[in-house]
Order: C-alpha cells, then sequence, then structure tokens
C-alpha cells in the first residue's frame, strides 16, 4: 500500500492513506490548479475537463472522491453528481461553483452532493471539507498499489 508521510506532532511521523480524487472543471487553469493542490495535500489527483469525460473515466476506475465545478457546458455538476447517485453510490461528490446560487446548491446537494463551495475556493475549507467527506464514507477502497 502506498502511503504518505505526514507529520502529526514534531518528531512523529503518521502514514496517511493516499487517496483517489477525480477533479471536474472545464477551465483549464482551474482543474490544473485545483489538482496540483490536491497532490501537494498528499492526494492522486486525476483530471477531467467535463462532466461526460467525467463518466467516461469513472466507468474505468473508481476513485475514492469527486470535486467537479457546477457550471460545465453538456453534463454539468448537477447532472454528474445525479449519475454517480445512480451508478456509483456512496462515492462522495463535492461541487466548487463561481456563482453562488441557492437553488442550484440545493439541487446539487439533492443529487447527493455532500458539500457545496463557492469559488474562490479556501484550500483550507476545502481540505477540510474532502477529509470530512472520507471519514464520512469509511471508504474501504483498495489504496493505491505502490509505484
Amino acid at each position: 500500500m502506498k502511503t504518505n508521510p505526514r507529520i502529526d506532532r514534531p518528531g512523529k511521523l503518521v502514514l496517511k492513506r493516499r487517496y483517489r480524487i477525480l477533479v471536474v472543471d472545464d477551465d483549464l487553469d482551474s482543474r490544473e490548479l485545483v489538482a496540483l493542490a490536491m497532490v501537494e495535500a498528499g492526494y492522486a489527483a486525476e483530471v477531467a475537463q467535463d462532466g461526460f469525460d467525467a463518466v467516461a473515466k469513472l466507468q474505468a476506475v473508481t476513485p475514492d472522491l469527486v470535486l467537479t465545478d457546477l457550471m460545465m457546458p453538456g453534463m454539468h455538476g448537477v447532472d454528474l453528481a445525479q449519475w454517480i447517485r445512480t451508478y456509483k453510490p456512496g462515492l462522495p461528490v463535492i461541487v466548487i461553483t463561481g456563482r453562488e446560487t441557492y437553488g442550484l446548491r440545493t439541487d446539487a446537494e439533492a443529487y447527493g452532493a455532500i458539500a457545496c463551495l463557492v469559488k474562490p475556493v479556501n484550500l483550507e475549507e476545502l481540505l477540510w471539507t474532502i477529509e470530512r467527506a472520507l471519514a464520512q464514507t469509511g471508504s474501504e477502497r483498495a489504496a493505491l498499489p505502490p509505484s
């Protein structure tokens, strides 16, 4: 099992399982920035350019969590959350949106999103939300194989 060392307290090394996160956003800069932040935080990140690309990737492999933009052309975040709820039940979804629209946030959460965060996302809040989502799901998926 591949793990990432994290310092819990000075002098104490804690091993953390390496979770896989799928980052879905039609904006290249946002997608790459969030993916880089996930890697820097010790996660394995995969990217998808829209909901359709995400579905194709999800049919091949199941990550531990999906981070998706809400407003994307074609299949947007609510549609993707609904697809995941139907075909990958239990897979946590966090929606990120540039528009704070209560109705869209409510729809996203109704279709299974664990949280809906507003851009620009505070990195600490995002990481806390991810950790909480992973803990709540009690994910028992296998960790990444050693590379």
